[in-house]
């Protein structure tokens, strides 16, 4: 069985990058649920399709999954 290698960030990533970045994303997703009068399931696949196109977008990605 191979195992497979999991990208893990370092502790000053997550602190710096990685935790802003999802406070802004989800204060920006809650700011548009309000602006565009949605349900928040709208934003939610919105994410979903935004995610499987990052997937899909990069051959290291594809190759490893």
């Amino acid at each position: 069985m191979t195992k497979i290698h999991r990208w893990e960030p370092t502790k000053p990533q997550v602190d710096d990058i990685i935790l802003p970045a999802y406070t802004f994303i989800s204060q920006k997703c809650v700011a548009y649920i309000k602006e565009l009068k949605c349900p928040p399931q709208y934003i939610a696949d919105m994410l979903r399709d935004v995610a499987d196109a990052i997937m899909t977008s990069y051959p290291e990605v594809k190759k490893n999954n």
